[in-house]
């Protein structure tokens, strides 16, 4: 009976043993497993936390962020609901009273805003406007002469900012950043109103007001320094400032006085090109109407 108990409780013994043995030999096996369980559980459980939290910022950013507006919106926001810009027309075919009257409103709207309010020496927008022109007016830059005096080119380069000095270059920088989306209609609109001589008058520029703007026309055109400025402004900017300098070597071709003899037929076919390629410009379709009468006229057979 003794034998018995002692053969009982031996292999009761080695039993256990070999659990244990196997137990240790996989041990790292087992808790591994167990630890790979609960690390999968939790990570599935952040995951559904941060989907949650992604949609409680949606949310939030929707209820508090402003959308961006439609042109139409912005275009009455800045100019206001009864202006030909809001209704759709194109500044070429606006009057030169709404052509001012749309210059004056943009000039109130930044006076409203952010973009002068860190200026503490310049308030007035129009008056600043209107400064910045008889500036641009009393020294208009060289078109000519690059190839045989290089001190023209390093003139050109810095024209701007030699004569604007660093305030009002710093304005025009952040005009041109925080109304990128107004650049278009203004460039317009600032173009047809000083091609009316600023008199509203129903004349035509006088031929001393034309004479400096075909100077700047021929600055973009024409010159290196004029090229640079272009090259590091936006692509949009960039194309539509020579659009309306083609028009304004043309005014000075009608009238004849293109001093500088620029040749209007390497521009016209490279503008048309880049502005039909594009599908960021409200008034694309008067741009190529225009840009195809002047073609015909320069390209014709004789």
């Amino acid at each position: 009976m003794a034998k018995r108990i002692s053969f009982f409780l031996l292999l009761t013994v080695i039993v256990i043993g070999t659990i244990l043995a196997l137990v240790v030999w996989k041990w790292d096996v087992v808790v591994e497993r167990i630890s790979e369980e609960k690390v999968n559980a939790e990570r599935h459980a952040w995951m559904e936390r941060t989907r949650e939290l992604e949609g409680i910022i949606i949310e939030m950013q929707e209820g508090t962020e402003p959308k961006p507006l439609r042109p139409a919106e912005r275009l009455r926001q800045v100019f206001g609901p009864s202006s030909p810009l809001a209704k759709g027309a194109a500044p070429s075919t606006m009057k030169c009273v709404e052509l001012e009257q749309s210059l004056r409103a943009f000039c109130k709207y930044l006076d409203a805003g952010e973009t002068f309010r860190s200026q503490k020496t310049y308030r007035d927008s129009w008056a600043l406007f209107t400064d910045i022109l008889a500036t641009l007016e009393k020294k208009p830059p060289t078109i000519s002469a690059e190839a045989y005096r290089p001190s023209i080119i390093i003139e050109n380069s810095h024209y701007f900012f030699r004569l604007l000095r660093r305030e009002k270059m710093n304005i025009a920088r952040e005009v041109l950043q925080y109304e990128a989306d107004l650049a278009e209609p203004l460039m317009g609109v600032l173009y047809y109103w000083l091609m009316s001589g600023r008199t509203c008058d129903q004349q035509k520029s006088s031929t001393a007001n034309l004479d400096i703007m075909y100077r700047y026309a021929g600055f973009f055109l024409n010159t290196l320094g004029g090229h640079s400025y272009l090259y590091r402004r936006d692509s949009r900017i960039s194309l539509l400032t020579t659009y309306y300098s083609i028009l304004v070597v043309h005014e000075a071709n009608s009238r004849g006085f293109n001093e500088v003899g620029l040749d209007l037929r390497f521009f016209l076919p490279l503008i048309f090109g880049e502005i039909q390629s594009r599908n960021d410009l409200l008034y694309a379709e008067d741009y190529l109407q225009t840009l195809t009468d002047l073609q015909l006229q320069y390209f014709r057979v004789e």
